[in-house]
């Protein structure tokens, strides 16, 4: 495909940009806990300019203290944090992509246990997802002091060398705090009617042109629809957007929800009140509107976009899960001017590279796992299921360096953790060979990639199986490999990553073989009948019950588990159960299994037994590591180094796969 208007320059105000992708702000958690830049957070934004990308807006940064909303957050409060902050956009510029500070204050989400202070907010309203926060309603004074203090961190940041700064009036963050009426119910100048409402963003906009000059670029980052009670509608916002470009915003970047969105909706959902039907929850709820799992179709915010679009003369900014090509074809139409592509950049930095030399298949194509997110909101810093050197950009442990000592390198298993160790060995310089019992490469990704709704995993499985097959390795298939055989062959070591099957426990009953294996269904094996039920309501119980469900099938899905994929990160887990919701998926939790067989299940639930029919039974109640090689090996051919990685260890998500691939070869 041909990227033309992708890697066409652009303008947003005074600033010309090579190219129309833009990293977007995301949280990172990489700064020191007073604020400060650090090490880290300035080489992973180095990184990402050396991929070539035109923009880089940097997460967060709070221009008042009480405005923090994590931990690792930095600061622009004072003087004492511009010689930190003024190595980012040094970074970046050596990079050769432009610099735009995010300007943010939490407002109500911002939490005591972060700040030590009591948060504030327009109206005194709080968020469902702090309960135990209760914050202050600001007085005039308060107002007006935050509106000067932004213009004062604009200016700073101009002083750092930052090309623009966004203002942060998305997401929940106090611009939108005060244009909403589900936050803003005040009386004076400063709520009721949308002028009034609007009256904060467009002083706050003024305050930045008049401290940091009418020619410094001003970026506005906008909830176009907030999906709350009395929020932000889409024609309030294009209405908005207006006056915010004639008070001097240089470009509107166009997202949508605040932290409770949806949120109404989705307990009473899931309270069994009313149906999902309708409700959009799938496609996000709270942080998952404007940062959607892979269970939510990409681009759904990019007719906000082009709603907003339409009001404004100035450039538009697009955002929300959107692939390279889906990003020219926007800016082909002209429904936006420039595409933030946000978390792909986490997951490859070179994405905008490898788009310019016209290699989109080679891009390392984010999952939308939301593994990312999650570390974030666990109060660590940033990581990645798919790139292990995401947010440790400054540790020597992530350098890929050539081998000291070159070795015959044998890895035993094609999934995400044996091809990345494959990889990672054959860059390093090894002689390395592939093993794989099956015919084809992909391990359990195989499996994972088939469902519609996992079409990221599947971009992602391409992705790694291509570089594998590039990389240098003897690739193997075809083969069950034996102790003996890797003896004779003479390696000097060995990553076994054979990885997991599906495991039966011991529970009446359960060794049927007419009981179906998940993955065996996956892969096309469809139980005949309308009814059928699934044991297990892990991930890959949660699966292959919405892979089923959208073949039509009736799904009941049981077990002993007090909710449905516990360890999931909370925002991707929402979208799970709202999707199961409305695909009517019946949930049977709190169940504990004592006997099934190819047609029933019988279980108890509060002392009293239950058995449920069906016309098929699943059996999805975890995976086991396949270990039988690992211990010949090592009885076997002791001479040898022997590493086990991923599953082989312990079934796990597939970041800890990649990552053990990844420094099991490094080490060698």
């Amino acid at each position: 495909m041909n990227f033309k208007k992708l890697l066409q320059p652009g303008k947003i105000g005074n600033m010309e940009l090579k190219n129309r992708m833009i990293m977007p702000g995301m949280g990172t958690n990489l700064a020191a806990a007073d604020g400060t830049v650090s090490d880290v957070i300035v080489n992973y934004y180095a990184r990402r300019a050396n991929g070539g990308v035109g923009l880089i807006i940097t997460e967060v940064c709070c221009p008042d203290p009480l405005g923090r909303v994590i931990d690792g957050e930095i600061e622009i409060t004072s003087g004492k944090f511009m010689p930190g902050l003024s190595r980012i956009p040094h970074a970046v510029h050596s990079g050769g992509a432009k610099a735009c500070l995010q300007l943010a204050h939490g407002g109500c989400f911002s939490s005591e246990s972060v700040t030590g202070i009591q948060p504030i907010s327009p109206s005194g309203i709080g968020t469902f997802q702090l309960p135990n926060d209760n914050p202050r309603t600001m007085i005039i004074e308060d107002i007006k002091e935050l509106i000067e203090k932004y213009g004062l961190a604009a200016k700073r940041a101009r002083q750092c060398g930052f090309d623009a700064v966004e203002l942060h009036g998305a997401h929940g963050y106090m611009p939108l705090q005060f244009l909403s009426g589900y936050t803003n119910r005040r009386e004076d100048e400063y709520g009721g009617s949308l002028e009034n409402r609007a009256r904060f963003a467009l002083e706050t906009i003024r305050s930045i042109k008049n401290h940091a000059g009418e020619d410094f670029t001003l970026i506005y980052r906008l909830s176009a629809d907030e999906d709350v009670p009395n929020g932000v509608t889409i024609k309030e916002a294009c209405t908005f957007a207006k006056w915010a470009a004639e008070a001097g915003a240089d470009a509107i970047h166009v997202s949508a929800g605040t932290w409770d969105s949806r949120l109404h909706k989705y307990f009473t959902v899931m309270e069994g009140k009313e149906s999902a039907k309708g409700k959009n929850l799938s496609n996000g709820v709270a942080t998952s509107m404007w940062v959607p799992p892979n269970y939510t179709p990409r681009g759904t915010l990019v007719n906000l976009a082009t709603a907003i679009k339409k009001s404004v003369n100035v450039p538009v900014i697009a955002v929300c899960g959107i692939s390279p090509e889906m990003g020219e074809d926007i800016i082909e139409k002209g429904d936006a001017d420039f595409i933030a592509i946000g978390r792909q950049t986490i997951a490859d930095p070179d994405y905008p590279s490898k788009v310019a030399l016209g290699k989109p298949e080679e891009i390392r194509r984010c999952l939308r796992c939301n593994e990312c997110l999650g570390e974030v909101m666990n109060s660590c810093g940033i990581s990645c299921a798919i790139n292990p050197e995401a947010g440790k950009e400054y540790e020597s442990f992530v350098k890929i360096t050539p081998a000291k000592i070159k070795k015959k390198v044998a890895v035993i298993g094609s999934g995400p953790a044996g091809m990345q160790a494959a990889i990672t060995a054959s860059e390093r310089g090894h002689d390395v060979t592939l093993f794989e019992k099956k015919d084809r490469l992909g391990g359990a990704l195989y499996y994972v990639a088939i469902p519609d709704f996992k079409q990221d995993y599947k971009d992602y499985k391409d992705y790694i199986i291509n570089t594998v097959n590039k990389c240098g390795a003897n690739i193997v298939t075809g083969i069950e490999v034996t102790a003996d055989g890797i003896k004779d062959g003479k390696f000097d070591t060995v990553i076994v990553a054979t990885g997991a099957e599906t495991f039966r426990p011991n529970i009446e009953g359960a060794k049927n073989p007419k009981i179906y294996d998940p993955l065996e269904v996956l892969d096309g094996n469809i139980p005949s009948g309308d009814n059928i039920i699934v044991c297990g309501a892990g991930m890959i119980g949660c699966e292959v019950s919405m892979f089923l469900s959208e073949k039509g099938k009736n799904i009941t899905m049981i077990d002993r588990l007090p909710e449905a994929a516990p360890d999931l990160p909370i925002y991707t887990k929402w979208v799970l159960n709202s999707k199961l919701a409305e695909l009517n998926v019946t949930q049977k939790l709190n169940h504990q299994i004592i006997e099934m067989n190819e047609t029933n299940v019988k279980c108890t639930f509060d002392e009293t037994e239950f058995t449920y029919n069906s016309d098929a039974v699943i059996c999805a109640l975890g995976l086991k590591s396949v270990r039988n090689l690992t211990d010949e090996l090592r009885e076997k051919c002791s001479s040898m180094e022997i590493i086990t990685v991923g599953d082989t260890n312990k079934p796990k998500k597939i970041m800890q796969a990649v990552h053990e691939g990844f420094h099991a070869a490094r080490r060698i």
